[in-house]
């Protein structure tokens, strides 16, 4: 089998056929709060910007993609941010940031020095030819004495998504013959003002059957369109 990732289109491609990404699949998981968030952001926009009635279908139009600009403008902090994790951990480099994204990392790495974590792998790509899905698992890592699956978040929030997220890359993991002996998955959510949330899952079989019921859902929605 030869594995390969597209990286300019994010695809990931066994014997030069496309795999089902993990958080593609993931996404037919219904999220109600973006609906009222995306709203929210709307909303504001029209506050912050409404300076005459002759602008109205202007402002209108624009506040349409309000949610897009902040979410695209948020995802390339967090890419920063997850950036210069990645190389800190593969190649103890410093990286070159400032403001809330260098204290946000310098936390971070502050919490893994004082915790004597040690990283075993750092976004390693997976992909499991019986599930035909292929992804990019944040972090392996080892941490007072047990191993764990780690995934670094950026958002406001800690979902249940992540754990099933991490349950897919466990069973990845498996069948490529590593890390058997996972006991655990750890959400760490980096906020920008400093702070940092932990949430852990034991409970790591329902993660990975939760995972594999939203993936018979993708194929299934897939095949019927």
């Amino acid at each position: 089998m030869t594995y390969k990732f597209d990286d300019k289109n994010h695809i990931h491609i066994l014997d030069d056929k496309p795999l089902h990404g993990v958080t593609t699949v993931l996404s037919v998981i219904s999220k109600p709060q973006l609906i009222s968030w995306a709203a929210r952001m709307a909303t504001e926009y029209v506050r912050d910007n409404l300076k005459s009635m002759d602008d109205l279908e202007i402002v209108l139009e624009e506040a349409k993609n309000a949610h897009r600009r902040k979410k695209e403008k948020a995802g390339d902090w967090g890419t920063a941010v997850h950036l210069a994790i990645e190389e800190w951990i593969k190649d103890n480099k410093e990286p070159k940031l400032k403001g809330e994204q260098k204290m946000v990392f310098d936390k971070f790495k502050n919490w893994a020095k004082e915790n004597k974590v040690e990283f075993l792998e750092s976004e390693k790509h997976l992909y499991s030819k019986e599930l035909w899905v292929g992804g990019i698992v944040d972090l392996v890592l080892m941490m007072d004495g047990k191993k764990y699956i780690g995934d670094k978040k950026t958002s406001s929030g800690i979902y249940n998504e992540a754990f099933f997220q991490m349950g897919a890359y466990d069973l990845c993991l498996r069948e490529m013959g590593g890390y058997e002996d996972i006991e655990g998955y750890l959400v760490i959510n980096l906020k920008k003002d400093g702070t940092i949330d932990f949430k852990r899952a034991d409970n790591m079989e329902i993660n990975r059957q939760a995972f594999l019921a939203a993936l018979t859902l993708y194929k299934i929605i897939n095949s019927l369109e």
